[in-house]
């Protein structure tokens, strides 16, 4: 089989991407129709989108947002409601009244656009509110070892301490840490927590993680995401392509593991 006949026998969920338009972000020549429009050329069969006009600090506005794609792109795109941990209870607010309005999939945190820690308590309703109801975290993380001091706040190892005072979160790892240095570490905090899943979107590609997850922590461990439209989606399945892993692996990568994780199935 070539290469143009394996993508299109794919079947794909996006578990990291983006709509919509924020401050101090280029987008060089997309718009959220291009986005759906590659989506839909590469086999993407669920997006799970956070729009950008939450994200950047317009919590009020990401519903009204969200409702007008929906009006345009039906329900192809699920969406992860964006938590502010400077407006927690307005957050908590919003997401209670708009999750069973919405396609709904689960929360989005940025702890380094909101510049608030991981561990910080201000994240606190929102873990109390999403292990009581049984829904996934999607948050940014990065590396902490970058000239960057804001992307200390999104250091993941930061989520042990979470995960000991509550242990039934559903947490997905954005970017893994982000550097391939850093991998090691958080497979290896991956490894220790049954309900922590790692996406490898972002600026760094290296097929070879994929199966640093595999023998470490195990099947499953890992969904696909692109971070669209910051990255290009054909650069993220070329990567799970050229890992050396099963074909039920890459399988799992791309579909199995976020449909069962997000019950699509």
């Amino acid at each position: 089989m070539d290469i143009i006949e394996r993508i299109k026998s794919l079947k794909i969920i996006d578990s990291h991407m983006h709509l919509g338009v924020g401050p101090n972000v280029l987008y060089y020549n997309y718009s959220d129709d291009r986005v759906y429009e590659l989506q839909k050329k590469y086999n993407v069969k669920i997006s799970i989108c956070s729009h950008c006009i939450a994200i950047f600090g317009e919590i009020a506005s990401q519903a009204d947002e969200i409702k007008k794609a929906q009006e345009r792109f039906g329900s192809y795109f699920y969406w992860n409601l964006v938590y502010d941990p400077k407006k927690a209870a307005k957050s908590l607010d919003i997401i209670e009244k708009n999750r069973t309005k919405i396609n709904f999939a689960g929360i989005k945190i940025h702890p380094v656009v909101h510049e608030t820690k991981i561990d910080s308590r201000a994240y606190e309703p929102l873990w109390e509110y999403a292990q009581c109801n049984d829904i996934v975290i999607s948050s940014h993380t990065w590396s902490p070892y970058t000239d960057n001091p804001k992307q200390f706040n999104g250091n993941p190892l930061l989520f042990e301490s979470v995960l000991d005072k509550y242990p039934g979160l559903k947490i997905i790892l954005g970017h893994s840490g982000g550097k391939v240095s850093f991998y090691p570490e958080v497979i290896n905090f991956v490894s220790r927590h049954q309900n922590v899943y790692m996406d490898f979107s972002g600026d760094t590609i290296y097929p070879p993680v994929f199966k640093m997850v595999i023998e470490k922590a195990g099947k499953g461990r890992i969904v696909f995401g692109t971070d669209m439209p910051m990255m290009d989606i054909r650069y993220h399945i070329a990567s799970v392509l050229a890992a050396d892993i099963e074909d039920s692996d890459r399988e799992d990568i791309f579909y199995n593991t976020a449909a069962k994780l997000y019950r699509f199935e």
